[in-house]
């Protein structure tokens, strides 16, 4: 039981425990930019129920992108910033703002494709509209946890800036077995408790900027898996 409760709580968690594990990557090896600027961005909703279906913990992520280049942001509950630089394969997380804000660095290495986590999928007969793209429903079982994903396939978009990343699932599987953007999706466990986990708005457009110039940058863990931030 004590997997199954870990792994519903991975779902909203950020890498910030990792960061508290200091010096132990020389700065010197790390590489970022000095400034960060994105175009658009999507934003999703993270909802946990009791077993009673009772609404106990909402959380917001807004998930900015570039037209450019494959660089992303992850925003959540607007006080928890990072940055995955993929050109510099480096995670830049930021905490607090202004004067007080508190900046740090991690290294991530990609795995072996041999070394992914696939979620295997079990494709349904449903489909649904979810912000005028048409979904199909899928469902999985993964030890006492399941649920159900919707998928479409009329977005050219990566699932590194959908509710697959912001919701952390990245971090226990690194793809699906079935193609396709995640639009919204579910997990259960054999007492009730669920989580919902749901896109809200897609390409929204919008210059955002991270200045990163004088930020006092420290350093976090040996490299970890890029999927794990």
């Amino acid at each position: 039981m004590k997997k199954v409760q870990f792994l519903l709580l991975i779902l909203f968690a950020t890498f910030s425990s990792q960061a508290q594990i200091q010096l132990k990557v020389k700065m010197k090896d790390l590489t970022w930019n000095e400034h960060y600027t994105f175009n658009y961005y999507n934003t999703f909703k993270m909802e946990s129920f009791t077993k009673n279906k009772v609404l106990k913990r909402t959380s917001h992520t807004k998930i900015y992108y570039q037209d450019k280049d494959q660089n992303f942001l992850i925003n959540l509950d607007n006080s928890i910033e990072t940055i995955i630089d993929k050109e510099n394969e480096v995670a830049v997380q930021i905490m607090g703002a202004g004067s007080s804000a508190f900046y740090n660095t991690a290294a991530f290495k990609y795995p072996e494709e041999n070394d992914l986590k696939v979620l295997e999928l079990i494709p349904a007969e449903e489909t649904k509209e979810i912000l005028g793209y048409t979904c199909k429903k899928y469902t999985y079982t993964y030890k006492k946890i399941f649920g159900e994903v919707w998928i479409t396939d009329e977005l050219e978009l990566p699932n590194d800036v959908g509710v697959f990343r912001a919701c952390k699932m990245t971090a226990l599987f690194n793809t699906l077995s079935v193609p396709g953007f995640v639009m919204e999706m579910t997990t259960e466990n054999e007492k009730g408790g669920m989580n919902l986990m749901k896109t809200i708005s897609l390409n929204n457009p919008e210059n955002y900027t991270v200045n990163l110039n004088g930020a006092e940058m420290n350093t976090a863990i040996n490299k970890v898996s890029y999927y794990s931030f």
